[in-house]
């Protein structure tokens, strides 16, 4: 049976060239090894229509007989990118600093990844103001716990900072009313009311009300209540949520939260990122 991509991935983090025997060679023959090291990973797996770039990326400070790599693997479905450390014989998937419990590779593909190019006209702004000089996208769900504590934690740290967030909605299935909190905050925004905060703090009993116990409460702290529930339930309402989505699964987003801070991306919820992000702020 032939295997995917994803099966070559995993299996390259955890073995790919760890079978080689060979000692590692000289810093400019980095890229070679690992090229010839993976030909052999692959003509041994029965994979040969599996094409890879090595990309060196920078020695790791301390260690320079590693390198921070960008591997990218393609097939004829697909292709998908990787970043390891490695002396072009042996991958390691991470290094951990001892002193943090931290691992240095998503500050190393943070610094050298370029900023993603997002239009933010078709976003709905949340927090601060369009003319502001940084800005986050929130690739996000109401009703994700991470998502909320990563909402919670930028909310202390942004308090007084020049910035804006833009949601782009990626509301998960298994979250039951994760559609209709998207549905909520779009409407309320048309109308100048802003249902960002409160929606990322429902209570667990809150959530079980049925929708339109719900989008009565919402529609009662708006202007007009009869045009708020006519938006939440518009289909272009609908179909602005499904659009953003599908925006962000073609940026290759799988899961929540994902934020962009001045396009470039940190998937997850972790603070010292978060920390780092807004220090590049300018």
């Amino acid at each position: 049976m032939k295997k995917s991509i994803l099966a070559v991935l995993l299996l390259i983090s955890v073995a790919a060239c760890g079978a080689q025997k060979e000692t590692a060679k000289p810093e400019a023959d980095v890229s070679a090894v690992m090229k010839e090291n993976l030909g052999k990973f692959f003509a041994s797996k029965n994979m040969n229509d599996v094409t890879y770039e090595v990309e060196v990326i920078e020695p790791v400070e301390g260690v320079e007989a590693l390198k921070f790599v960008k591997l990218t693997f393609k097939d004829a479905e697909r292709s998908q990118e990787q970043y390891v450390f490695t002396d072009g014989t042996y991958i390691i998937p991470d290094i951990t600093e001892v002193a943090t419990g931290a691992g240095i590779k998503d500050k190393l593909v943070f610094k050298n990844t370029p900023p993603a190019d997002i239009d933010l006209s078709k976003l709905t702004l949340a927090y601060g103001n369009k003319d502001a000089k940084n800005y986050i996208v929130e690739v996000s769900d109401f009703q994700c716990p991470y998502c909320r504590r990563a909402h919670e934690y930028l909310k202390e740290k942004l308090a007084g900072k020049d910035v804006s967030i833009y949601f782009m909605h990626f509301p998960l299935a298994f979250h039951p009313k994760a559609q209709l909190y998207a549905k909520v905050f779009e409407a309320g925004a048309a109308q100048n009311a802003n249902f960002y905060d409160e929606l990322y703090s429902t209570a667990p009993d809150f959530d079980a009300k049925s929708d339109e116990e719900i989008i009565d409460y919402f529609a009662a702290k708006t202007a007009d209540a009869a045009a708020f529930k006519a938006l939440v339930n518009d289909e272009a309402t609908a179909a602005k949520i499904a659009e953003q989505m599908q925006a962000a699964q073609a940026m290759g987003i799988s899961g929540t939260p994902a934020l962009y801070f001045n396009g470039k991306l940190i998937g997850g919820f972790k603070p010292p990122m978060f920390d780092l992000a807004i220090d590049s702020f300018k």
